[in-house]
C-alpha cells in the first residue's frame, strides 16, 4: 500500500515537472522573489535614504507678504490704507519640460493667457523693458543708457562685461525680435499642429510674461504678479481654464491706496515694485527682499519703510513631482506692519493748497497782456508781462489739448480746423526748412527769420543728441573744429557745418543707410537731409515748434484752441461762450482766457507759465513739528504705476512729481538778512547805535551795488531799520564790514566764513530733518557784500528756510523739523512717540535777539510789506525775500515769518519760483495766517476763485 502511494506520488511530480504549468510557475516564482529582494532592500535595507533623498528633491518654502502699515495724518484721518484686489499670478511649477513639445505646450499656454487678458483690456505689468509707442513702434523704457545694457545683458542670459559695445548697439525692435526668437515664440503651433502668427502686441505681452517669470527662474513654485486689479469675470475666466493654464493662478492681496490726492502726494509718497538695481541695496537691511516685493519709493512710504512693510510669513513644504503637497514642515504667519501717524493736518493741506493755487492764478491772470509786441529788455523782472499767444501755445506744449486728436475730429469743427491749417503750415515750412539746408541763404543764423532760427537750431540739437548719435558733444576733434566755433558765434549755415563734419570725420555717417557704392561728401549729405526731413514729419517734438510759431505769426489763431478745449472735454460745455469764440473775436478769446484762468477752470499747472508752483510750510515753533508742508501742483499717487500716466506727468512742464518745499532751491534774497544781522552784532562789526547812511548805490565793491530804492536813498539807518526797509546799502556795507578784520584788513575769505558759520548755526548747512528726499542745501561762497544781502549763490528750499525761521522765532532753538507723531502696531498701541529733536541750541545777546525780531515785525508794520498786511489784527513777524535768477523770466518770491511777535507759536514761509515780487509770496502767507487763526475757513476758500488776487509789489 505505502509503495503503491510512493509510486503514485512520484508519477504525479514526473508529470507536474514535465508540464508547461510548473515551467510558467517556476518563472513567476524567481519573479516574485526578485521583486520581494528588490522591496525588502527599498522598503528595510534603505528605506530611509530614498525616502529622504525624495523628499529633498522636492523641499520648496513660499513666502506670503505681511500687510502693509497705515499712514495717518494727526487727526486720525487714513492717508494711505491697503484694499483688497485679485491678481493674476504665474509660477513655475514644472508642468513643462524642456522638449520642444514641452516648450510649445508652454508657450501655447502663454497664449491663451494673453488671450484672456487682451480680452479684457489689460496691460502685463512685467520687468521687460521694451513697449509700443503710439505710433506702434518699438522704444526702450529702460531709466539710464546703464539700465539699458543691464536689460540687453539679460535678454541675452549674459553678464554686461561679456558683451562688446557692438553687441549693445541695437534698436528696440531688434531687442524684441531676439526675445521671440530666444523664447520661440516665432514657432508655435495650436492642438492641430497648425501654425500661430503672433500680432507684436500680444508677442510682446508673452515675453512680458516669460522675461519677468526667468527673473526667478530659481525659485520653482515663486509666483510672479503679472496683472493686477482684474475684474470678477476675468478672475472666473482664469480660474475655469486653470486646467489647460498650468502654474497660473488668481491671488488675493492688499494694495496700496491713498486719499486726499494730490494734497498729501509728495508727503506720503507711494509704492512700487523692487527694480533689479536696487535689491542688492535693499538686501543690506533685510535679507528677506524679492524681486516681486513692494517697497515703498517716495515720500513716508519710502523713508518709513522698515516700519511700515511688515513681516513675511513662510510655508516649508515637500511637495510630490506634480507640485501637490506631502507635507507641511514649517510654516510662519506674516505680520503686519507699524502704522504712522503724522504731524500734518489733511484739512490744512487742502485749504493751502487751495490758497496757494488761487495765489499763482491771480498772479498769472494778472501777467497775461493782449499785447504780443517784444519784450523791452531794460523792463524790471517784476514788471515782465506774458503774451497771450504764450498761453495759447502752452495749451499745445504742455498737452493741456491733444493735438494727435484733431485730426480726428468732425468736418466742421475747431479741431478739424486747427488739423487742416497745421498741416498745410507744416509742409509750407518743411519746404522751406529742405531748401534752407540744401541752398543756405545766408551765413549768418541771426540773419534768418526767427522761426527759421528755431527750426534750424532744432536739426542742430537733435545732431547732438543721444537719439541720433551723430555727433557726440564730448568729441575732442568736434569741439577744437573751426566749424564748431564758427557755429557758436553764428557766423557758418548749418549746410556748411553738417559738410565740415562729414570731411573732418566727427560726424558718424554709419548712422545713416548707406549703400555699398560709393558716396561723395555731396552725395552723403544729400542722403543725410532726407533723412532729417523724414524724422521731421514724423517728429511730434518738432511740431510743437511748428504751432509755436504758427500762433506767433497768427497762422493759427487762438480761439480755435480755446474752442477745442470745449470739443475735447477740457472744458465743461457752455453753447454761448463757444459760439462768441467762434466769431473769431481776438479780444473776445483773449478776455475769455484771462477769465478761465481767474476761475482755475485752467490752472497754474496746466498752462505752466511764470508762476506755476510753489510751497508753503507751517511749522510749530516749540517743537520744531511741521503742521503743512504744502507743494503745487501735486500728482495723484494711487495712479502712479500706470504706465501711461506716469509719462504724462513726466512730461508735465510745470513738474508735479517735484516736491517744490523739499526740492526746488532758490537764492533766499533779502529773507537771508536777519541772519546777517545776527552775525554782524555777534561778531562786534556794529551794534545798535551803529548808523549806515544810504546813499542809494554802495561804492566799496566793483561791480557796485544799488539799493532797491535807488536814485533815491534811504538815509541814515540802524539795523533794526535796515531789516525795516531791506536796504541793500546797508547790508552791503555789514558783508563789507564782516570781511574786514580788526586791523582794518579787508578779506573776502574772512567775510564768507563769517556768514557762513551763523548760516550754518541756523541750520542751512545741512537737510531739515524732515524725514523725506530732500535736496542739500548751499551756502554761498563768494562775494561776501551780495552773500550779505542773500544774493551770491546762496540756495536753499522752503524747509530749510522754516528751521531758520522757526529758530529766529524761539530765539535760537534749531530743530530737526518733522511730519511724524508716532508708530504703533496694528493694534493701536503706542510703539514710540517722535519727540523733538533739538540739533543746536544758539546762545546770542537778548539785544541781538531784539533787534532782529524788532526788525522783523517793524517791516511788517512800517516797513516794505506794511501795505500787504494793512488790516491785519493777527502779529506778524516776517522778511520778503525777492531773488533774481534771469533777466527774461520774473524774479523769485520768498516770504520767512512767525505770529504772534509777542509769543510765537507758528511760523509760515513761502516759496514761489518765478513770483515776480516777494510781495505776492507776503500776500499768500498773510491768507495762511488768515486760515490758521481761524479768520478763514476751508469751506470759504473752496468756495472761491481767484478774483479777490491782485499783484503785490514788494521792493527789496
Amino acid at each position: 500500500m505505502f509503495k503503491e502511494l510512493l509510486s503514485a506520488v512520484k508519477e504525479f511530480i514526473i508529470r507536474f515537472i514535465s508540464s508547461r504549468l510548473f515551467a510558467l510557475g517556476l518563472i513567476f516564482t524567481l519573479l516574485f522573489a526578485v521583486l520581494a529582494g528588490r522591496l525588502f532592500e527599498l522598503q528595510i535595507v534603505n528605506g530611509d535614504q530614498y525616502l529622504s533623498d525624495y523628499q529633498n528633491r522636492t523641499l520648496t518654502k513660499v513666502t506670503t507678504v505681511g500687510t502693509r502699515g497705515n499712514i495717518y495724518d494727526r487727526d486720525g484721518r487714513l492717508l494711505a490704507y491697503n484694499e483688497l484686489q485679485y491678481n493674476i499670478t504665474i509660477a513655475d511649477n514644472g508642468a513643462y519640460d524642456t522638449t520642444d513639445q514641452g516648450i510649445n505646450r508652454r508657450n501655447l499656454m502663454l497664449y491663451h493667457l494673453t488671450e484672456i487678458i487682451e480680452k479684457y483690456g489689460y496691460s502685463v505689468d512685467g520687468q521687460y523693458k521694451i513697449r509700443l509707442d503710439e505710433n506702434h513702434e518699438f522704444q526702450f523704457t529702460t531709466s539710464s543708457e546703464n539700465d539699458r545694457k543691464r536689460f540687453i545683458a539679460n535678454i541675452r542670459g549674459r553678464n554686461v562685461s561679456d558683451l562688446s559695445a557692438k553687441d549693445f548697439n541695437v534698436s528696440a525692435q531688434e531687442a524684441f525680435n531676439t526675445s521671440k526668437r530666444r523664447y520661440r515664440f516665432d514657432n508655435i503651433k495650436d492642438e492641430n499642429g497648425m501654425a500661430i502668427v503672433l500680432d507684436d502686441e500680444t508677442a510682446l505681452d508673452m515675453i512680458n510674461i516669460f522675461y519677468t517669470m526667468r527673473l526667478t527662474a530659481y525659485q520653482r513654485y515663486q509666483t510672479t504678479t503679472i496683472v493686477k486689479n482684474v475684474s470678477k469675470e476675468c478672475m472666473a475666466e482664469i480660474l475655469e481654464a486653470k486646467g489647460e493654464l498650468q502654474g497660473v493662478d488668481i491671488e488675493n492681496v492688499s494694495v496700496r491706496k491713498y486719499n486726499y490726492a494730490p494734497y498729501l502726494s509728495h508727503i506720503v509718497g507711494y509704492t512700487g515694485q523692487v527694480r533689479e538695481d536696487q535689491l542688492a541695496e535693499l538686501r543690506k537691511i533685510d535679507e528677506g527682499y524679492e524681486l516681486n516685493d513692494t517697497v515703498g519709493v517716495w515720500g513716508l512710504e519710502k523713508s518709513m519703510e522698515s516700519e511700515l512693510k511688515g513681516q513675511k510669513g513662510y510655508r516649508e513644504m515637500y511637495l510630490n513631482s506634480v507640485g501637490s503637497v506631502l507635507e507641511v514642515v514649517s510654516e510662519s504667519e506674516a505680520k503686519a506692519g507699524n502704522d504712522i501717524y503724522t504731524t500734518i493736518s489733511a484739512n490744512d493741506q487742502i485749504a493751502i493748497y487751495h490758497l496757494l493755487e488761487q495765489e499763482l492764478a491771480g498772479i498769472l491772470a494778472s501777467k497775461i497782456v493782449e499785447s504780443d509786441a517784444p519784450q523791452n529788455v531794460q523792463v524790471k523782472q517784476s514788471q515782465i508781462t506774458i503774451p497771450v499767444k504764450d498761453a495759447y501755445f502752452q495749451l499745445i506744449n504742455n498737452n493741456v489739448l491733444d493735438s494727435a486728436h484733431f485730426a480726428e475730429a468732425a468736418p466742421g469743427s475747431a479741431e478739424r480746423q486747427i488739423a487742416d491749417i497745421f498741416a498745410d503750415n507744416k509742409e509750407k515750412k518743411l519746404q522751406r526748412i529742405e531748401q534752407e539746408l540744401l541752398n543756405p541763404s545766408t551765413s549768418e543764423l541771426n540773419a534768418l527769420p526767427k522761426d527759421m532760427q528755431a527750426f534750424i537750431v532744432y536739426i542742430y540739437d537733435y545732431l547732438l543728441s543721444d537719439a541720433s548719435g551723430m555727433i557726440q558733444s564730448s568729441n575732442q576733434k568736434f569741439k577744437d573744429s573751426e566749424a564748431y566755433q564758427a557755429w557758436r558765434n553764428d557766423t557758418i549755415s548749418l549746410h556748411d557745418f553738417i559738410i565740415a563734419g562729414l570731411e573732418e570725420a566727427w560726424l558718424d555717417t554709419s548712422k545713416l543707410s548707406l549703400s555699398e557704392d560709393y558716396y561723395d561728401t555731396e552725395n552723403i549729405y544729400q542722403l543725410l537731409v532726407e533723412q532729417l526731413m523724414e524724422r521731421l514729419r514724423d517728429d511730434t517734438d518738432f511740431d510743437k515748434v511748428l504751432y509755436k510759431y504758427a500762433i506767433a505769426d497768427n497762422t493759427l489763431q487762438g480761439y480755435l484752441l480755446l474752442m477745442a478745449l470745449f470739443e475735447q472735454g477740457v472744458l465743461p460745455e457752455d453753447a454761448q461762450a463757444y459760439l462768441q469764440l467762434s466769431t473769431g473775436n481776438a479780444h473776445y478769446a483773449y478776455t475769455f482766457l484771462v477769465k478761465k484762468v481767474r476761475q482755475i477752470a485752467l490752472t497754474p499747472a496746466q498752462l505752466a507759465l511764470d508762476p506755476c508752483n510753489g510751497s508753503v510750510v507751517v511749522t510749530d515753533v516749540k517743537t520744531g513739528k511741521i503742521r503743512a508742508l504744502v507743494t503745487y501742483p501735486g500728482f495723484d499717487n494711487n495712479r502712479i504705476t500706470d504706465s501711461d500716466y506716469l509719462a504724462k506727468v513726466n512730461k508735465d512742464l510745470s513738474l508735479p512729481l517735484l516736491n517744490n518745499a523739499t526740492q526746488t532751491q532758490l537764492a533766499p534774497g533779502s529773507a537771508f538778512k536777519p541772519i546777517t544781522s545776527i552775525a554782524a552784532m555777534e561778531e562786534g562789526v556794529i551794534d545798535l547805535s551803529t548808523i549806515i547812511d544810504c546813499t542809494g548805490i554802495y561804492k566799496d565793491v566793483v561791480p557796485n551795488i544799488r539799493c532797491w530804492i535807488y536814485p533815491e536813498k534811504h538815509g541814515e539807518e540802524n539795523i533794526i531799520d535796515g531789516i525795516k526797509n531791506s536796504c541793500n546799502f546797508f547790508f552791503a556795507e555789514v558783508g563789507h564790514r564782516l570781511a574786514t578784520d580788526p586791523n582794518g584788513i579787508y578779506s573776502q575769505t574772512l567775510g564768507l566764513e563769517r556768514i557762513a558759520k551763523y548760516a550754518a548755526a541756523f541750520g542751512l548747512d545741512s537737510l531739515s530733518g524732515v524725514e523725506i528726499d530732500e535736496t542739500k542745501p548751499h551756502i554761498s561762497d563768494y562775494d561776501p557784500e551780495r552773500s550779505a544781502m542773500g544774493q551770491g549763490n546762496h540756495a536753499y528750499n522752503n524747509v530749510q528756510y522754516a528751521r531758520y525761521i522757526t529758530a529766529v522765532a524761539n530765539r535760537g532753538t534749531v530743530f530737526d523739523l518733522s511730519i511724524l507723531d508716532k508708530v504703533t502696531d496694528s493694534d493701536g498701541n503706542v510703539l514710540r512717540t517722535i519727540e523733538p529733536k533739538v540739533k543746536d541750541q544758539l546762545e546770542f545777546s537778548t539785544v541781538t535777539w531784539n533787534a532782529v525780531q524788532t526788525g522783523l515785525r517793524e517791516m511788517i508794520t512800517e516797513g516794505v510789506a506794511k501795505n500787504v498786511f494793512s488790516g491785519q489784527n493777527i502779529p506778524i513777524a516776517g522778511k520778503t525775500g525777492t531773488a533774481q535768477e534771469r533777466e527774461d523770466r520774473g524774479n523769485h518770491a520768498v516770504f520767512v515769518s512767525y505770529a504772534p511777535y509777542d509769543n510765537p507759536e507758528i511760523a509760515v514761509t513761502v516759496n514761489i519760483p518765478y513770483g515776480y515780487s516777494s510781495g505776492n509770496a507776503a500776500s499768500l502767507a498773510n491768507n495762511v495766517y488768515n486760515y490758521c487763526y481761524g479768520k478763514d475757513s476751508l469751506e470759504a476758500i473752496l468756495s472761491r476763485d481767484a478774483s479777490y488776487v491782485s499783484l503785490v509789489n514788494v521792493s527789496d
